[in-house]
């Protein structure tokens, strides 16, 4: 979650998704300013932050995609697999899923199915990403499952920036 001071307006990012769902006091390393910020009262030029949940057993990905969204207007909440990523999606709204195609245990395919069965659901935009040495045949597998887009994690930041952007906001 993005949280920013009230006072001098700096941004800091906490990575503990289960204070998603709590107020957190903060004192800022700057300013020193102590201040409560709710994760679904995260506030950019006035609008409510949207919901992201990224699921990927990588970190260095997780975090990576973490860099590359913020200073957006987006809470980011992260799962390592399928069932952190269920636990968290029928406990918590979101604005967009992150998939990585290869979870262990169960894949990014099968936990799409699955929230696609869901009518509750069903119009959740879902964003599928693979390993850069991907096969033809994920793209069309991914789709199939009910995901939205695809892409490989060999991306563009400022395309996938964009392709975000464009399932949150339609």
């Amino acid at each position: 979650m993005i949280i920013q001071c009230p006072q001098c307006q700096s941004r800091y990012r906490i990575k503990d998704p289960s204070a998603a769902n709590k107020a957190a006091t903060a004192t800022c390393p700057k300013c020193h300013e102590r201040f409560v910020a709710e994760a679904h009262q995260v506030r950019e030029g006035g609008a409510t932050a949207k919901s992201i949940l990224v699921v990927d057993d990588a970190q260095f990905f997780r975090e990576l995609i973490f860099d590359i969204l913020s200073g957006q207007e987006y809470q980011l909440v992260e799962a390592e697999n399928a069932q952190q990523a269920w636990q968290a999606i029928t406990t918590q709204s979101f604005d967009l899923i992150i998939v990585d195609v290869n979870l262990p245990e169960v894949s990014g395919y099968a936990f799409i199915q699955k929230v696609r069965q869901q009518p509750q659901f069903i119009d959740l935009p879902i964003l599928c990403i693979s390993g850069i040495h991907r096969r033809e045949d994920d793209f069309a597998k991914a789709i199939r499952a009910g995901a939205n887009d695809f892409t490989t994690k060999s991306f563009n930041p400022d395309d996938f920036r964009s392709r975000v952007r464009k399932l949150v906001h339609g």
